[in-house]
């Protein structure tokens, strides 16, 4: 469990590929995720195309580490398993946040990048992969091995728990 509590966002990457293994793994910890009514609505565009990669970095003021990360899963809502946004949106956080904590178990970094409910954002991924009506992409998240250091921060704050 020490990954939960040393994971932070890395947005510098070395020039190295991932492990099919590796992706592997952080895709089935995604799919781990509780979902409402188990219906599982999640979507998973996988890149590791260095072209598209920088074409993708264009998607977010905030996007621009994607050009030089290893790989690149763009996470989407399929309304067809769950017709409310709403409850998608939270399954997909789920997914990611274990993406996100079993790249950090792998040693390596990644980086959460929002889109959703940023119109121009979604709009923007949904013309790039030419997605059904179905498919909503919800964000990006950038992965590939650190080439920083970063150390994590205690964020836990008692203040902002009540006890009853």
């Amino acid at each position: 469990m020490n990954s939960i509590y040393d994971r932070c966002s890395i947005r510098k990457f070395k020039q190295e590929s991932l492990k099919k293994s590796e992706i592997n793994k952080i895709l089935r910890a995604a799919f781990c995720a509780p979902s409402a009514k188990n219906a599982q609505p999640w979507f998973f565009i996988v890149t590791e195309d260095k072209e598209k990669l920088k074409e993708l970095s264009e998607f977010s003021p905030y996007a621009k580490l994607l050009a030089d990360a290893a790989l690149g899963i763009v996470v989407c809502a399929d309304t067809d398993c769950n017709p409310s946004l709403d409850y998608c949106q939270q399954d997909c956080a789920a997914a990611t946040q274990n993406m996100l904590v079993e790249a950090k178990e792998l040693n390596i970094g990644s980086c959460w990048l929002g889109g959703y409910p940023n119109e121009d954002r979604v709009q923007t991924l949904k013309m790039y992969f030419k997605l059904p009506q179905n498919i909503v992409p919800l964000w990006m998240v950038a992965f590939g091995y650190p080439d920083q250091k970063q150390e994590p921060k205690d964020k836990f704050k008692e203040s902002k728990i009540r006890y009853e």
